[in-house]
């Protein structure tokens, strides 16, 4: 378990790096269509780099992965726009709410990734909601705790912070989990996929979700990057229909090397990192430790903001949110 929540961990530290790049491409006036896209985009392209390195420029790897996605492509096209995009929800969010607002509601991905595994049938001890909770207090904690401090007496749109950056960032929170779990489900035998649900009509549906989900047992999918990647693709019609609705301004140069670093930091990195801690899992109780290391986000944005734009120190609250947070990991790091 511990090993698992090392990795869930590094992968927060890349993630946190979105929360903050988001916020200073839309201060500089760039668009969210294509903070998002752009990172998508640049996510595969990287990736198909990396895989032609890792096989010495040998492209048979980018050939059979193309030749998998095209044997699934309406399963990647559902996964990858669903679980990539979360990307699209929370750049929209940062033009209406401050990185603080986005990141603790965003961050009830902890508690979101617990309803979507239930509903998926999986079943839990009484500890993993336990600790689930701590570590969701600990995030709103930290987060109340820096909003009260930055809030100002100019005055605040609730309206339009609430409609259009809270309820983003909250959807997005089911959006990353349930992309990540349809694959988990994927590589699943189909005999073993669920457990018994006390709630007939919730077993019916989850039923009859399973039976859309192939059943992809390619050891391409062995490679976290090979998943990504996958995902990366099969986001990119999703991208396509949505700026022909959107039909955003041009970007600027400084919006697309932005753009480029979060794909690297948070996409690349992170997304890999973070399936490849999820590929370790066995059980219920550890896909949910995986997930709830995402809490740590907000620890590793308040470190990033201290470090590199000199923001001041976490308020009192703050830091007893980021107490329950770290209690909230360890616990679910020792427990068998």
């Amino acid at each position: 378990m511990g090993k698992m929540i090392v990795w869930g961990l590094i992968a927060s530290a890349f993630f946190s790096t979105s929360f903050v790049l988001y916020q200073l491409m839309s201060v500089q006036g760039g668009h969210w269509f294509w903070s998002a896209s752009f990172r998508c985009f640049f996510m595969w392209l990287l990736l198909s780099v990396f895989i032609l390195l890792q096989n010495k420029l040998n492209p048979s790897k980018l050939l059979a992965l193309c030749k998998l996605f095209a044997s699934h492509w309406q399963f990647w096209c559902v996964t990858g726009g669903i679980g990539l995009g979360t990307y699209g929800l929370l750049a929209f969010a940062a033009d209406y709410a401050e990185g603080w607002v986005i990141a603790a509601t965003y961050l009830f991905t902890v508690v979101a990734s617990l309803v979507v595994l239930s509903f998926f049938g999986q079943s839990f001890q009484k500890k993993v909601i336990v600790y689930s909770v701590i570590v969701f207090i600990g995030v709103v904690l930290a987060n109340v705790g820096e909003g009260l401090r930055h809030s100002t007496s100019q005055g605040t749109d609730w309206h339009a912070l609430l409609l259009f950056g809270a309820l983003p960032a909250f959807i997005a929170s089911f959006c990353f989990p349930l992309g990540n779990q349809l694959i988990w489900q994927a590589g699943q035998p189909k005999g073993d996929s669920t457990h018994p649900t006390t709630n007939e009509m919730s077993k019916l549906a989850t039923r009859k979700l399973l039976q859309k989900v192939p059943q992809v047992t390619s050891p391409l999918l062995s490679n976290p990057l090979h998943k990504v990647w996958l995902m990366s693709l099969g986001s990119l019609p999703m991208w396509l229909v949505l700026g022909f609705l959107v039909q955003p301004p041009a970007p600027s140069v400084s919006q697309m090397t932005i753009s480029f670093l979060v794909a690297l930091m948070a996409g690349v990195l992170g997304t890999t990192t973070f399936l490849h801690a999820r590929s370790l899992a066995k059980q219920p109780q550890q896909l949910a430790a995986v997930d709830a290391t995402q809490g740590s986000e907000i620890i590793f944005a308040l470190l990033g903001g201290m470090l590199l734009l000199h923001t001041p120190m976490p308020s009192g609250l703050s830091f007893v949110g980021i107490a329950l947070v770290i209690i909230g990991l360890v616990l679910f790091a020792k427990q068998r």
